[in-house]
């Protein structure tokens, strides 16, 4: 498995609109050729505050193999999407 090492930092997510922080994400991971399905899990769940945390908790301490980051923006996008 390839190890990508590449400074990013995400904005804290946007409970108010996932959608578009999910958006400005995968923009900000094409301009660092960030395309690894576990980097950009972890680039995501380092992103969350703690209430967001809490909620996505039983996927953060039992990440699903594979396809961590299509699971976890599912999970977040419609876990707060109704807002928008």
């Amino acid at each position: 498995m390839a190890v990508e090492s590449v400074a990013l930092k995400l904005p804290t997510f946007w409970v108010s609109s996932p959608s578009a922080w999910f958006a400005q994400a995968e923009a900000q991971f094409a301009l660092k050729s960030i395309s690894q399905d576990e980097t950009k899990y972890y680039h995501v769940v380092s992103s969350l505050d703690t209430t967001t945390a809490t909620r996505a908790l039983s996927i953060i301490t039992n990440p699903p193999t594979p396809n961590k980051y299509p699971v976890i923006k599912s999970f977040l996008t419609s876990a707060f999407g109704l807002s928008e």
